[in-house]
This record gives C-alpha cells, structure tokens and sequence, in this order.
C-alpha cells in the first residue's frame, strides 16, 4: 500500500462510526495481495499525490481478503471481485463503485465527480429509469463511471443489466455519458439475443436482433473513430472489445480494423503507464485471430513484453506487469518463453503462490498432469492468509479428483488438510471461500469410495454449504 496514505484496517463497523463522527467520506478497498488488478490499482492510481491528497478528507479504509471476517463482510456488502472500489457518503450511504480499469488521470477525474455528486448512483439510476425527474449532467456521468463490473446487484441483478442498461443509455442526452452507457449495454448484452433472459427464453425476433446488433455495430465504430472518445474508454475497449466484434454480425471486419487502429493509438500513448500498452498490444494479438493484421505483431508483443520487463521494477507494477506479460506471449504462440517468465518470476515476487497457479495451467495445457498437480499443491501450500489457503486448496483438490482420482492417498492428505484451513478461517463459508468450497463439494460427491478424510470433508461440506 502507498504508504502516504493513512489506510484503516481492521473493524469496518467502526469506521463507518469514526467516518459518521468526523463527517468523511469512507474509500473503501476490497482487495488481495496476490491479485494483478489489485497490484495494478496499487501501482498506478493508489501511487499518485493526486490520489493520496483526496484521501486526505476521506476515511480510506483497506479490506483485504484474507483479514479475519473479511469474506463475511464482503457478502453483507456485496463485494467479490477483487479489486473493488466503493466510495460511501459519511452517513454510510454507498454513493457509488468507481471502476479500477481506468488510468490513474481518468480515475481522479472519477473520484472527483463522485465526491461532488448531490445524488448516489442508486438514486440515479431509480430516476432515470423510472422517469420521476431530469437527470443533472454530473448524474449521467457518474452513472456512466459506474464499475457494473463489480456491481454484485448492489444496484442491478446480473440478468437485468442488459435491458436497463440498454434502457439507461437510450435517456441519456447524446455526449460522452451516453457513448460510455450504450458501451455498458453493448458489454452487458454481448453474446445475447436482445430481449432474452439467462433462462434462454427468447423474447426478441431475429430482425429485432439484428437490428439492436447493427445499430451496436455503428455505435461502437463512431466511438473507436474518435480518438478522443476512444481513449476516454479505453477500460472497455481492451477489456471487451474482442467480445464486441465478435458479436457484431457483419460488421467484423470493418469493426476488426478499427479496434486495430485504437489498440496501435493506446500502444503508442507515452501517458500511459507500461502494463496498460502492454494491454492494448495483447489485444493486437488477439484481434488477429478474427481477421486483423497480423504482420509483425507476434514479434511486437515479444519486444514490448521485454522493453517493458527491462523498465518496470516496482514490485506492484511488475506483479501486474508480469500477468499481463504471460497472457500475451502465449496468445502470440511464445508459450515456453511466458512459462520461463513465471518461473523466472517466482524468486522476486510478493505472491509466487499466484504464478504457482499460471505455471499449472501451463503443464495442464501440454497435457502434463504431474505437473499440473505438482504445481497447484505447491501454490496451495507456499499460500498466505485464510481465505486464499482455503481456496488454493479446493482448486488443487478438484484437480486431483478431476485428473487423477484413483489417486486416494493424494485426495487423503489435500482432504486432511483443506479440513485444516476451513477450521483456521472464520468465515470458511462466505463469499469467494463459499464458491470454491462450492464447487468441491460437487467433486467430492463424484468419488466412488471416498476415502476416510475425503468423506468426512464431504459431510462437513453438506452440513455448512
């Protein structure tokens, strides 16, 4: 953490009362040591003056993952995704979550608008859809600042985004605001039929689809023409902008060319840190598979993945870096070279124990299941804090039993000691623990003869879960 910055730990029910007392404003950080987006975050906007000057009249308040009760907290407050950014008013009202994507400029301009905003996102929102009164300028932008990312429902179930999104950007008078909401929607509907629900019920007929895609389509080449406005949402167009094309129907090729040439302006933009042009080349590499220029670009992601390693020694933003890094090498084929990269990184990092889990996924892609289990029990065992032992653990034994399950010494002892870290963690069944835990409890049930401590697990699992 940026040690300008004055962070609160530990009792967030007391902070909001330290914050209600005082009258500040509480920034809240949901995050993890291991995560790159959080180390990213870190790095590039929690580093700035800017940043730590804001935080100077707010109560800045760090919830780390693996703190005691933290994954409890986070389900009362409906945070997952790590990293999340909540900023809530001094009575504790949420005002709004800022996204961690943008750059360190565009989130202080952000945070800005949000700690001058009369109204909380969710107030806005209620309005504008339900038409009770005119939306102020600042309102829309907040809104279109909005993290939906990271909403958990906190503002609108995951089903119902797309069409009130959709909804949203269509009340929107036209400028940057709407340009951002109708991303939003584009992003929230992709690889739907417009009008369907997640049970598959189309609602929509097919000209209606095809129309809603067309008129996507156009939307989203005006904005990637736009240098200005394409810069402006540069957190989209990385993050989603091969989903978009792919959903854009016969405008993939024009739409393919100009993702291009925006991904090639990010690349070359000096005002962005390293990791973020790292982004926009990776995403060069990936628009090759569906038909853009390919030319050169393997061979430029390698060099900018080695300029940028040469440059980039901040253990926070070399975290990042370094994921950013192994992504792109083996989307351009350099799949030993991204594997040497982890290995190679293993000694200097803060979290080895994540890249563990990179270096499993790579022996799993060669088919090599020794080293894939090798690798996950390594990442589960040089692990750090209740929660990412717990999860690390369940992820190493669903892959045993997955891979290897007539291997019952090896589901005894990860069995034995995954009852361990669920006993040592407050809040074993909350949030991201109750996901993964989840998840083995399905696995566990497809063993034929569990052993002793895998069946005891199982049972523990049933009653809690």
């Amino acid at each position: 953490m940026a040690t300008a910055i004055e962070w609160q730990s530990g009792d967030l029910g007391a902070a909001f009362g330290l914050a209600a007392s005082v009258g500040r404003p509480v920034f809240l950080y949901w995050g993890a040591g291991w995560c790159p987006p959080c180390n990213r975050v870190k790095a590039d906007i929690f580093s700035l003056p800017e940043f730590a000057q804001r935080m100077r009249n707010l109560l800045p308040f760090w919830l780390d993952g693996d703190a005691p009760g933290a994954q409890a907290l986070a389900a009362q407050y409906k945070l997952r995704s790590y990293p999340t950014l909540v900023l809530y008013a001094p009575d504790g009202r949420e005002i709004t979550r800022l996204p961690c994507e943008l750059d360190g400029e565009t989130f202080i301009s952000a945070l800005d608008l949000a700690l001058d905003a009369g109204h909380t996102a969710a107030e806005s929102l209620q309005a504008a859809l339900g038409g009770t009164r005119p939306l102020a300028e600042q309102e829309w932008a907040l809104l279109s600042l909005y993290s939906w990312d990271t909403d958990e429902g906190q503002l609108l179930p995951a089903a119902e985004q797309p069409a009130a999104l959709a909804r949203l950007a269509e009340a929107c008078p036209a400028g940057d605001a709407a340009a951002r909401l109708h991303l939003h929607a584009q992003v929230a509907a992709a690889g739907r039929i417009p009008g369907q629900t997640q049970a598959g019920n189309a609602a929509a007929s097919a000209a209606q689809a095809a129309a809603v895609i067309a008129a996507a389509a156009d939307r989203l080449l005006r904005v990637l023409g736009d240098t200005r406005l394409a810069r402006a949402n540069m957190d989209l167009i990385v993050n989603h902008g091969v989903n978009l094309v792919k959903w854009s129907g016969a405008r993939q090729g024009e739409l393919v060319q100009a993702l291009d040439k925006a991904a090639r302006e990010f690349a070359a933009d000096d005002w962005l840190p390293l990791g973020d042009r790292l982004v926009a080349v990776r995403l060069r590499m990936r628009l090759v598979r569906l038909g853009g220029p390919s030319e050169g670009v393997a061979e430029l992601v390698r060099s900018t993945v080695a300029a940028s390693l040469a440059e980039v020694t901040e253990p926070y933003a070399r975290h990042s870096l370094v994921n950013t890094a192994v992504s792109a090498l083996n989307d351009a084929g350099f799949a030993a070279e991204a594997e040497a990269l982890l290995q190679a990184t293993l000694a200097g990092s803060h979290s080895p124990y994540y890249f563990m889990l990179s270096l499993a996924a790579a022996a799993r892609r060669r088919n090599d299941i020794p080293g894939t289990l090798g690798w996950y029990e390594q990442a589960w065992h040089a692990a750090v804090g209740s929660a990412t032992r717990l999860q690390w653990g369940a992820t190493y034994l669903v892959s045993v039993i997955d891979m290897t399950p007539e291997d019952q010494p090896r589901i005894e002892a990860a069995a034995q000691g995954i009852a361990r870290d669920i006993s040592a963690a407050s809040d074993a069944y909350q949030q991201r623990n109750r996901t993964q835990l989840q998840r083995l409890a399905g696995k566990l049930a497809m063993l034929t003869v569990p052993g002793p401590h895998a069946g005891a697990l199982q049972r523990l699992l049933t009653a809690n879960l």
